[in-house]
């Protein structure tokens, strides 16, 4: 089920959105570019084990291995890893940004993305496998979205054999099935005997939960301001 557009897509240009595409459009140009694209993952890519133990990144680094956890959202392993995060950022983002405001969209997308590095961190603190990918932050939006529009209708795709099946489904059935998907085969990953494969899962539930809750409390606040607290002088 592939999601590719917002029934109720807000009429302005959502800025902040495409300038993160933008950023990460450009950060990939820059990976396949490179001379030494083993030397950018390096650098640039996530490693727990790097984090947990304190490895610092040998010279000429330009920055502390801490920063890993924000740099690895810009970096991706393919044209198709970018595609479907960008895409799943254009069809949820604009009306989440109209929501929040273009900082507070930004401030939300890097804190879910922050949140998803250090879950994954916190699972598989001994493993060197490095985690790139704006995933999590971007699992962050979809945790934002389905609390805050959850009967929002999603147009969807769904390949069935060499047929393409469209639907227009509420937002919580399509996230709800990709954040139980996650979920499931994240705790599985648990189980020794089960294929661990090469999806970050944990990284999208951090980045999901994040999301859900800060645009929950931030509706308790926006709801609370709005209820009438009492001025100065009275």
């Amino acid at each position: 089920m592939i999601p590719y557009a917002d029934e109720r897509r807000p009429p302005v240009f959502a800025v902040s959105v495409w300038l993160i595409v933008a950023a990460n459009v450009y950060f990939f140009y820059r990976e396949l570019t490179a001379r030494q694209p083993a030397y950018v993952i390096n650098e640039f890519a996530l490693v727990p084990y790097n984090i947990t133990h304190g490895i610092t990144l040998p010279a000429p680094s330009p920055h502390p291995v801490a920063l890993t956890i924000v740099t690895s959202m810009f970096l991706h392993g393919g044209f198709a890893h970018i595609f479907f995060n960008m895409l799943f950022l254009v069809v949820f983002g604009p009306r989440m940004e109209r929501y929040l405001g273009h900082i507070g969209f930004i401030s939300v997308y890097l804190l879910c993305g922050i949140a998803g590095g250090v879950a994954q961190v916190w699972v598989d603190p001994n493993s060197h496998i490095p985690e790139i990918g704006a995933s999590g932050a971007i699992a962050g939006i979809l945790g934002a979205y389905i609390v805050r529009y959850p009967t929002s209708r999603i147009d969807t795709v769904t390949p069935i054999g060499c047929f393409p099946l469209f639907l227009r489904l509420p937002a919580v059935l399509v996230i709800g099935i990709w954040a139980a998907l996650q979920f499931f085969l994240g705790f599985e990953t648990f189980d020794p005997r089960a294929n661990q494969g090469g999806v970050a899962y944990f990284a999208h539930i951090g980045g999901f939960s994040c999301g859900a809750i800060l645009v929950g409390l931030y509706g308790l606040l926006a709801g609370r301001n709005r209820s009438g607290t009492p001025r100065n002088g009275f």
